[in-house]
């Protein structure tokens, strides 16, 4: 009986040494890691209680000195290389500015930006579930595609994003919530009513180009909102009124409408946003 027990000492105990000898290369790894020198800066705007995640992912120049052994499994993978960066949430619109880096290095393992994915935030309560993000990026290339916008005299950037707000009736929390929706609008902050037409919130620029500059982002919260779903509230003069669906499941109103309560903030309410008609 004493063998097997050895025999799963022992095994224990170079899965803990190659474990710990992993993460020994994993800490001297870490002591080289390192940001280039050329970055751009994304500085701008943002909305009362909104903040912005900015992760920048950089792809590996050359895989064979960018592998990381997967441990517990056998075999080896490439490098991810991400920098995440955050903003501030704050109860008053605020100014914001990131240096994102163009090039990252772990030990001999360089790497390339290739994407800033941007994570935009909003609170519309106290709750910590009363929030919702919604997503876009600037996309990097080798250089600048041909039709996409050029830097100004100045070396910067605008480029605009609103963001509204569309609410339902939580199937999880039982009351009023909402989900956030951003895209990009004109020079004049204009877009088309029918969201599946708007543009996406990002651009795509030239990485040879990009060193010293400034993409500046304003972010904006659009005063106007609207239900989640087609033919689930209706509107009236009073207010936005939802609807009992229709039979069988389906999400669209009854016709004629048969109106019914929701909760939010605790109150019971049949019409919103003044809760009371």
């Amino acid at each position: 009986m004493k063998l097997p027990l050895l025999l799963c000492l022992s095994t224990l105990t170079l899965t803990a040494c190659s474990f710990a000898g992993h993460m020994a290369k994993e800490g001297a790894l870490s002591l080289t890691e390192r940001s280039g020198r050329e970055y751009f800066t994304l500085a701008g705007k943002l909305p009362a209680n909104f903040k912005l995640q900015a992760s920048a992912q950089y792809g590996v120049l050359d895989e064979e000195k960018c592998q990381v052994r997967n441990f517990g499994v056998s075999g080896t993978s490439t490098r991810t290389m991400v920098i995440q960066q955050n903003t501030a949430l704050k109860d008053h619109p605020h100014s914001f500015s990131l240096k994102i880096p163009l090039t990252h290095h772990v030990g001999l393992c360089d790497s390339e930006l290739y994407r800033v994915a941007l994570y935009v935030t909003g609170h519309y309560g106290e709750e910590s579930w009363q929030q919702d993000r919604h997503g876009g990026g600037i996309a990097v290339l080798d250089t600048r595609p041909e039709h996409a916008p050029m830097f100004d005299s100045d070396g910067s950037m605008e480029l605009r994003g609103m963001c509204m707000w569309m609410f339902q009736v939580s199937r999880v929390y039982l009351q009023l919530s909402k989900l956030l929706h951003c895209s990009q609008p004109d020079e004049n902050w204009s877009q088309d009513h029918d969201l599946s037409k708007r543009r996406g919130l990002g651009v795509t620029l030239g990485r040879d180009e990009l060193a010293g500059k400034t993409v500046k982002l304003e972010i904006r919260e659009d005063p106007q909102e609207r239900p989640s779903h087609r033919n689930t509230w209706i509107q009236l003069p009073e207010g936005w009124k939802p609807c009992e669906p229709k039979p069988g499941g389906w999400m669209s109103c009854q016709d004629p409408p048969i109106f019914k309560t929701f909760e939010m903030n605790g109150q019971e309410c049949t019409v919103y946003p003044n809760c009371t008609e």
